[in-house]
C-alpha cells in the first residue's frame, strides 16, 4: 500500500450535538489499495483529560466506499466541548492519525459558528458538498444570503426566478439545502433587510420612506430605498408579514436582520407631517417587535440576528431579543487591537456571544492578493478574533471565504489553507469553554506588561505586551476560579497590523518562551495547545518554582515550546487550596 495514497478522516455526524443526541462519527478511509485488518482506536478528551476511548478492526471485505460509523456514549446530559483523536494501524505496520472536535449545546446561541451560502441557481440542485464542508467545520448556523425574490417581497410566484441583481435563483434548491443542513443539526438563517425596498414599491408608498435632510429619499445607489421601521409604520407591518410568510413557506430557523449602516438619523412622514427619527432608537424597537410577532406566529423559537454595521448601534441593540451580537466591521476599526475592543464591549453590554463579519478583501476574485499573503493575513485575523472570545463569519459556499459584503463575490482558497481552517475550527470547538466563557475575567492589562509583575514573559530580544502592537507578542491573560488562560498572538516581523490586509511574510516563529506566573493556589496541571501544528491535542508542561525576588514570594515557571501564530496555555488550579510552597512556619510570630 502506498502511504502517499492513504489517508483517514473523522467527521462528526452533526455540526453540534444536542443533549440526548447519539454521538456518532464517520471514520472515512481513502486509499488506492485494498483495505482490511486495519486496527483503529479512538479517544475523547475534555481539554487535556482523557474521558473515553475505544476501537475496532476492519473486516477483510471492507471497501473504501464504506464508512465506519462510530458511536460514542453520551458524556453527560449537559453542554460540553471535546476533542476526538483516532489512530489507525495498517496491516503492514504503518500508523496514521486523524482528529476532529465536537460539542454539545442546547442551542446554537451558546457557540454561534456562523457560515454562509449564496448560490441557489437551478444548477445547484443535488449538489450538497457545501453542506458537508460546513458540517465538517462545525458550522452550526448558516446565513442564506440573497435567497429571496426581492427585498420588499421575499417569495416569488414561481420556484425559479431572477433576483434584482440578475442572479438565477431556485427556491427548490434553497429548500433542499435547508433540509440537508437540518440533518446535520445546522440552523438555516434567512437574510432579511429590515428597510430595503426596490424603486417600484417605494414610489407607490412614499409615506413609508425615510428622507434625507434635503427632502430626497434615502437610498442605496437609488436602487434599494430605505424605509421607515418605526413600530407604527405601515412598512414595519408589511415587512414583518413577509418575514412570517418566508419562514412558513421555506422552513428557515431564523432571520438575519440587515441594515446598511446609514442613516443615523432621518425624517419620516407621520400623518403628513415630517418628524425626525433616530435609528439607534428604532432598531431595538424593531428587533423586539419582530421577535414578538414571530413568537406569536410560530411554535418553535425563531432565531434573530441583527447586523450592527460598523459597530452601530451595538450599545442600544445589546439587550434586545436577539440571540447573538453580530457586528459587521469596517474602518476606522482597522487594526488587530481594535477588533478586541469591539468584541469586549459587545460581550460586556450584551452578555451574549459575538460574531464578527470581518470580510477579507485580499481574497476578492476581482482583485486578489498573492494567495499565500492573503492566507497569512486571514490566519492572524482568525487568531485575534478567536483568542479574544469572538466568532468569525468567514467560511461557506463551495469551501471558500467571504471577501466582500456582497457574498457571491466570495474568495477562493487553496487546499493548504483548507487544512489550516480545519485545525482552527476544530480548535475553537474543542476549547470552547476556555475561549468563550463569560465568567473569564480579562486581566491582561493589570497582570502583565508595564509595572505589572504577576505574569512575566521572556524570550531573547522579544517584546511581550498586552497592547496588541505590531512587532510584539500580544499577551492575553484571563482567569476565573480554578483556571488561568494565557494566549500568545505572534505579531513579530509583520509589515502591517491591519486585520483586513494581506501580509507579505509570516510572523517570526518563536521557541522556548519562558513564562513566570505568580501563583497562590496549588497547580493541578499546566498544558499548552495550538491550532498551528499537526494536532490540536494539548501537551503537558513541566513547571518549577523560583524566587520572585527578595521577600516577595515565588513564581511558578514553565516554558512554552513554540509560537507560530497563536498558542494557548492553560493553568488548572485547586481553587482556594494554598500552593505547597507555602510554609506556615515562616509567618509565625516570634
Amino acid at each position: 500500500m502506498n502511504s502517499s495514497a492513504y489517508s483517514i478522516e473523522i467527521i462528526p455526524s452533526r455540526a453540534q450535538f444536542r443533549p440526548g443526541d447519539k454521538l456518532t462519527f464517520i471514520l472515512r478511509f481513502t486509499t488506492d489499495s485494498s483495505l482490511g485488518n486495519e486496527i483503529y482506536s479512538w479517544s475523547v478528551f475534555d481539554e487535556n483529560k482523557l474521558i473515553l476511548q475505544g476501537g475496532g478492526k476492519l473486516e477483510p471485505s471492507y471497501s473504501e466506499m464504506d464508512n465506519i460509523i462510530l458511536e460514542v456514549p453520551m458524556i453527560s446530559g449537559e453542554s460540553g466541548a471535546y476533542g476526538m483523536f483516532v489512530t489507525v494501524q495498517t496491516s503492514d505496520g504503518r500508523t496514521f492519525h486523524a482528529e476532529t472536535a465536537f460539542d454539545v449545546a442546547e442551542h446554537w446561541r451558546e457557540a454561534p459558528r456562523y457560515g454562509f451560502l449564496s448560490d441557489f441557481s437551478p444548477e445547484e440542485a443535488g449538489k450538497l458538498d457545501d453542506v458537508e464542508f460546513l458540517n465538517k467545520h462545525h458550522i452550526n448556523l448558516v446565513q442564506f444570503y440573497d435567497w429571496m425574490y426581492r427585498h420588499d417581497r421575499l417569495l416569488a410566484d414561481t420556484d425559479e426566478f431572477i433576483d434584482p441583481l440578475g442572479r438565477s435563483i431556485s427556491h427548490l434548491v434553497v429548500k433542499e439545502k435547508i433540509e440537508a443542513l437540518s440533518e446535520h443539526g445546522i440552523a438555516s438563517i434567512a437574510y432579511a433587510a429590515v428597510y430595503g425596498s426596490l424603486p417600484d414599491y417605494a414610489k407607490k408608498h412614499p409615506d413609508q420612506i425615510l428622507y434625507q435632510n434635503d427632502g430626497k429619499p434615502h437610498s442605496l445607489s437609488n436602487f434599494f430605498y430605505i424605509m421607515d421601521i418605526s413600530t407604527d409604520s405601515e412598512w414595519t407591518e408589511h415587512i414583518i408579514n413577509e418575514f412570517g410568510l418566508a419562514i412558513q413557506a421555506m422552513g428557515f430557523d431564523g432571520l438575519h436582520l440587515d441594515q446598511y449602516g446609514f442613516p443615523k438619523k432621518a425624517i419620516r412622514q407621520k400623518g403628513g407631517k415630517p418628524e425626525v427619527v433616530t435609528l439607534k432608537e428604532l432598531y431595538p424597537s424593531f428587533i423586539n417587535v419582530v421577535n414578538k410577532a414571530m413568537t406569536e406566529k410560530f411554535t418553535n423559537r425563531v432565531g434573530l440576528i441583527f447586523n450592527n454595521v460598523s459597530n452601530y448601534p451595538t450599545h442600544t441593540t445589546a439587550t434586545t431579543a436577539q440571540d447573538v451580537m453580530y457586528i459587521e466591521v469596517w474602518d476606522p476599526v482597522s487594526h488587530f487591537r481594535e477588533l478586541k475592543q469591539v468584541i469586549d464591549n459587545a460581550r460586556l453590554w450584551s452578555g451574549k456571544q459575538v460574531v464578527l463579519a470581518a470580510y477579507l478583501p485580499a481574497f476578492h476574485p476581482d482583485r486578489p492578493a498573492h494567495p499565500k499573503q492573503a492566507e497569512i493575513g486571514a490566519t492572524l485575523t482568525m487568531a485575534v478574533i478567536f483568542a479574544n472570545g469572538g466568532y468569525h463569519l468567514l467560511i461557506g459556499e463551495h469551501e471558500n471565504v467571504l471577501a466582500d459584503p456582497y457574498y457571491p463575490q466570495y474568495g477562493v482558497i487553496s487546499d493548504d489553507f483548507k487544512v489550516r481552517l480545519q485545525h482552527y475550527y476544530d480548535f475553537i470547538v474543542m476549547y470552547r469553554n476556555l475561549l468563550y466563557d463569560h465568567e473569564l475575567d480579562d486581566v491582561s492589562m493589570t497582570f502583565s506588561g508595564g509595572i505589572n509583575t504577576e505574569v512575566v514573559f521572556s524570550a531573547e530580544d522579544i517584546i511581550f505586551q498586552p497592547n496588541g502592537d505590531k512587532g510584539t507578542v500580544w499577551t492575553l491573560v484571563k482567569e476565573k476560579s480554578g483556571v488561568m488562560v494565557i494566549h500568545l498572538i505572534n505579531l513579530l516581523g509583520l509589515d502591517n497590523d491591519v486585520w483586513h490586509k494581506a501580509k507579505t511574510r509570516e510572523p517570526q516563529i518563536l521557541r522556548n518562551i519562558e513564562i513566570k506566573l505568580e501563583i497562590w493556589e496549588t497547580i493541578e496541571s499546566v498544558y499548552w495547545a495550538s491550532p498551528d501544528g499537526d494536532s490540536i491535542q494539548a501537551s503537558s508542561l513541566d513547571f518549577d518554582y523560583i524566587a520572585k525576588g527578595d521577600s516577595v514570594g515565588l513564581y511558578a515557571r514553565f516554558e512554552v515550546p513554540r509560537l507560530d501564530y497563536w498558542t494557548m496555555v492553560v493553568i488548572r488550579l485547586q481553587n482556594g487550596v494554598p500552593a505547597p510552597t507555602f510554609e506556615l512556619a515562616r509567618y509565625k510570630k516570634p
